[in-house]
């Protein structure tokens, strides 16, 4: 009797540790650190996401994303302590839609801008602030580029237009 205790006490130990460990792997798997596991953590709920294009801005990571579904947009991973990235936003649009999204990142506005399209040549972005047009800014989309631009204000408006190397122009 006393044996078949000790055997389901080491049974339940082991099992747990094997719990145990297997939790440890899979969290760690998720730490955002490593653009596999923002994927991992982007799949979480069976969306077949996949990272195209990823920028940097103040250590807060910016996904391009496209999933199975034929659509696309944008994950913020902002950074958490040991080099650990945590999912703050997501966006998803229909293909062939502009994104435009705008983020505080420490503080800061930046506007984003993304359009998955191959061949891309350049973006311009307008902004108006308090109805004042401002010069027209260029930016380099080469490269599935995701674009981003300090915000002029805190009240404006922007239109942003991209450009292929035929010169063709999306809004």
């Amino acid at each position: 009797m006393k044996r078949k205790k000790y055997i389901f006490a080491v049974a339940a130990i082991l099992i747990l540790s094997v719990v145990f460990i297997s939790f440890f792997f899979q969290q760690s798997k998720l730490d955002g650190s490593t653009l596999e596991s923002r994927e991992l953590r982007l799949n979480q709920s069976d969306n077949r996401i996949h990272i195209a294009s990823e920028i940097k801005i103040d250590e807060h990571i910016i996904s391009g994303i496209i999933d199975a579904n034929n659509k696309y947009g944008l994950a913020i991973f902002e950074p958490e302590d040991n080099n650990k990235y945590k999912l703050q936003t997501i966006s998803l649009r229909d293909n062939g839609e502009i994104i435009t999204e705008h983020t505080v990142i420490n503080g800061t506005g930046y506007d984003l801008f993304w359009y998955s399209q191959a061949e891309l040549d350049y973006a311009k972005v307008t902004y108006a602030v308090q109805g004042k047009k401002l010069e027209p800014i260029k930016l380099d989309a080469r490269e599935n580029k995701i674009l981003y631009y300090k915000a002029p204000s805190n009240d404006y408006s922007v239109k942003v237009a991209f450009c292929d190397n035929q010169g063709n122009q999306y809004e």
